[in-house]
């Protein structure tokens, strides 16, 4: 199995997505996410989510985390050690980069 890399690359408000602020019902502004941009992680061969990291983002990444740490990904889209995908929160997504590194470390 190999190890992954996983970098935040974008984050997104309420604003970017639904082009205004999102009020909860409590009256308090739901705000961009707290995995800000260049934020690394690294997920070991036991695919075990990152200390830190958001559970509900790696409900979301981990299929592919799986698909690159079992050797797979998609050649023709981004690369055979690249996927990029994003977290599954509708109103502040954040996009992440994965990269599969190998055994080795290299």
């Amino acid at each position: 199995m190999n190890n992954v890399k996983i970098t935040v690359v974008k984050q997104f408000s309420p604003e970017d997505v639904i082009g205004k602020e999102f009020i909860r019902a409590d009256g308090t502004p739901i705000k961009k996410c707290g995995m800000t941009e260049g934020l690394e992680f690294s997920v070991d061969e036991s695919g075990s989510m990152p200390e830190g990291f958001c559970h509900h983002a790696w409900y979301g990444l981990y299929k592919n985390i799986a698909i690159l740490q079992c050797g797979g990904g998609f050649p023709n889209w981004t690369g055979e050690d690249m996927i990029y995908t994003a977290c599954p929160d509708g109103i502040r997504p954040v996009c992440f980069k994965l990269e599969r590194v190998s055994e080795r470390g290299d």
